[in-house]
């Protein structure tokens, strides 16, 4: 007798479907990255991640009412955090991928960071059930005080006043980064043609370099401040093998000149799809969303202007063959925190840092969405803060639950799809 309705047949059918459109070797690329750990299984599903939360009664509790509504980032974990810059090339450290950004309430983003914490921590030799409740506690803790006690005055994580594990980090990035450095990985001598040597390079044919050029000249209009002039585009490339959900996009590096080749810029031009929460939307909410955000490039900019404290000022969206990209600059000092140095105390610092983050950003986020002064940082404040013990416990039994259930699902996925590149539903059988 086949059952249908099991966990794995679920996690079958909607793997299966959300992966239905890559092209059999970006798939195969993609299920290989997800089956090296459970982390990277739930960083590659955050269609899963929406679907079971979606449907969670508990987020009632502390939100589920319009003041929670905010601009989340919507694939919130700790490799969403990075170093960057901001207009003055200074370094700092924040949320730096957008794609997923969308309109809802504000516990999804504080749930899967701190499922992917517990995911991440497990990877550690000191791993402890308590040290994983210690941690999500520290970063549920240091949100609430981030969000209630928002301010324009608070700074960034900078590197003149960052806590010691940030600041090791930022001081590492600082000494071994710079813009002619990053272009010497991506460029050949002289800076100014792509190196296709690069194993992350493609060359593109000539009717989409064109294409391209010309999409870029109409993309400058979408900038917040659009230049005097056009930008001039030395080169173009395909960009491969990046990230692990967007794997099998279509993403494009364009060279752009500078008043001297050191100065030259790169543009990351990534293709935009309808973000992994709309999927798990009621009805009338997916239509408000479509009938809303009817360019996903110029959502991911909205979303980026809105959370951001430094948005990139070459922020922007084109099309190209009928469908639609941000653009935005490859930063010179874009770097991955290694979780993998910290200490225990450590990570535990880290945690606050990470709540620290997220809150600012979601309290500058939801100004976008709400009225001044009757909001969500006031929700947060007058009905959450008080009743902190009970939102954090929350917190605790969603993160360290929903971590244990994603292992169990990576589980199943390595038995049903990991060796399969073409897998569909109808090659899963039911455990």
């Amino acid at each position: 007798m086949k059952v249908l309705h099991t966990r794995a047949r679920q996690l079958c059918d909607q793997i299966a479907r959300a992966n239905a459109h890559l092209p059999d070797e970006a798939r195969r690329q993609k299920f290989e990255k997800m089956a090296s750990s459970a982390f990277i299984f739930f960083r590659g599903t955050s269609h899963l991640f929406w679907h079971d939360m979606s449907r969670d009664w508990r987020i009632s509790l502390f939100g589920g009412r319009p003041q929670s509504q905010i601009w989340l980032q919507g694939d919130a974990h700790l490799y969403n955090f990075g170093a960057l810059h901001d207009h003055q090339d200074r370094i700092y450290y924040g949320m730096d991928d957008f794609d997923d950004a969308v309109v809802a309430d504000y516990q999804f983003d504080l749930w899967r960071l701190a499922a992917s914490l517990v995911l991440d921590l497990k990877e550690r030799s000191y791993f402890s059930e308590e040290l994983a409740d210690r941690a999500v506690k520290q970063l549920g803790k240091h949100y609430l005080l981030a969000v209630a006690g928002s301010s324009e005055a608070q700074p960034a994580v900078r590197l003149e006043h960052a806590p010691k594990p940030i600041r090791q980090f930022l001081e590492r990035v600082h000494r071994k980064s710079s813009r002619r450095r990053m272009l010497g990985k991506w460029t050949e001598p002289g800076l100014c043609r792509f190196n296709l040597q690069h194993a992350k390079l493609e060359a593109v044919d000539s009717d989409t370099r064109q294409a391209l050029i010309e999409a870029i000249g109409h993309y400058q209009s979408t900038r917040a401040e659009p230049p005097a002039e056009p930008a001039k585009v030395l080169d173009i490339a395909r960009r491969t093998q990046a990230g692990t959900g967007s794997l099998g996009s279509h993403r494009y590096y364009a060279l752009i000149a500078g008043p001297q080749p050191d100065d030259n810029l790169i543009l990351d031009i990534k293709q935009q799809h309808e973000p992994a929460p709309v999927a798990a939307m009621p009805a009338l909410e997916r239509d408000w969303y479509r009938e809303t955000f009817s360019h996903e490039g110029r959502r991911h900019a909205q979303a980026y202007q809105a959370i951001a404290e430094h948005p990139d000022s070459w922020l922007g969206w084109l099309e190209l063959d009928g469908a639609q990209y941000s653009v935005r600059e490859r930063s010179p000092f874009k770097k991955d925190f290694p979780t993998d140095r910290l200490t225990s105390d450590q990570y535990l610092e880290m945690a606050a840092i990470w709540g620290e983050i997220l809150g600012r950003e979601h309290a500058r986020g939801s100004q976008q969405v709400q009225e001044p002064g009757s909001g969500f940082i006031d929700f947060v404040h007058d009905q959450v803060q008080p009743e902190r013990k009970a939102f954090l416990r929350l917190l605790r039994a969603v993160a360290l639950n929903y971590a244990r259930c994603c292992e169990l699902d990576w589980q199943v996925f390595k038995r049903q799809f990991a060796c399969v590149p073409a897998a569909s539903a109808e090659t899963c059988e039911t455990p």
